[in-house]
């Protein structure tokens, strides 16, 4: 039996991937070696003469299977949908890899999802063969986990660059709206209430925040809105907007 942390799986993986016409691939039993024989290899000799094993090629479905499950955990409302709508129908694959091209972030955690899974079902599939113990492919399978899915804890996120933005002035940032009362979703928009030391404007204090919102909003897909006030104002509210914020705030920076 083949000891699978002393294999090169991404060597194998790719193997499986490969679906050169008059190329096929081999696996040793006994060292593990992979090997391409065909078109200009220079072997005239199959490895299958020599007990090496044939190395069969992943099905389609189970890489349209693994892009249909990754759209599944993707949260940034835009992506989601625009990836949802590449993958029905004819040219999944291609649209699929050029709508990815706009999210890096995504494009980064995919090719980890990729990779995990073919890594497993690679693993698995020396299983099947007999090349490795079931109890010993499970185990490696363990190590090869899909990546976790994005978790952020968006408004404190923003609450951590506006006190960087405003230094001594911020006193506290408060969560309120939906999200606040846990009554959202993911895609619900993030209110921020910014309590400062003072301030003239609310307005002019929006135009400062705006880089810092705009940015996490782009990032995320999930609007980010802020609503300055002087702690006076906090204190005593006279304003409904105010009086409703301060009702529901919870505070996250």
């Amino acid at each position: 039996m083949l000891d699978p942390d002393r294999l090169d799986l991404d060597e194998l993986c790719f193997a499986r991937d490969d679906r050169t016409l008059g190329l096929t691939w081999w696996i040793d039993p006994a060292s593990g070696e992979v090997q391409a024989h065909g078109l200009d290899t220079g072997a005239d000799r199959s490895p299958g003469e020599d007990g090496w094993v044939s190395i069969e090629p992943t099905e389609p479905s189970q890489a349209y299977r693994d892009i249909a499950d990754f759209v599944a955990t993707v949260q940034h409302p835009r992506a989601a949908d625009l990836l949802s709508r590449a993958i029905a129908g004819r040219g999944a694959f291609r649209r699929f890899k050029n709508t990815l091209h706009e999210f890096p972030d995504l494009r980064d955690r995919w090719f980890r999802f990729r990779d995990a899974r073919a890594r497993r079902r690679a693993l698995r599939w020396l299983a099947g063969r007999g090349l490795v113990t079931a109890e010993a492919a499970e185990t490696a399978c363990s190590h090869h986990p899909d990546p976790a899915t994005a978790d952020e804890d968006l408004p404190s996120a923003v609450a951590a660059e506006l006190r960087t933005l405003y230094g001594d002035r911020l006193r506290q940032v408060l969560l309120f709206g939906p999200r606040a009362h846990r009554e959202g979703g993911p895609e619900s928009d993030v209110e921020l209430l910014v309590v400062l030391t003072a301030l003239d404007s609310p307005w002019e204090e929006l135009a400062r925040m705006d880089d810092v919102l705009w940015r996490h909003t782009e990032r995320t897909g999930v609007t980010v809105t802020a609503l300055a006030v002087s702690r006076a104002e906090f204190g005593r509210p006279t304003t409904p907007a105010v009086l409703r914020a301060r009702s529901e705030a919870v505070r996250v920076g």
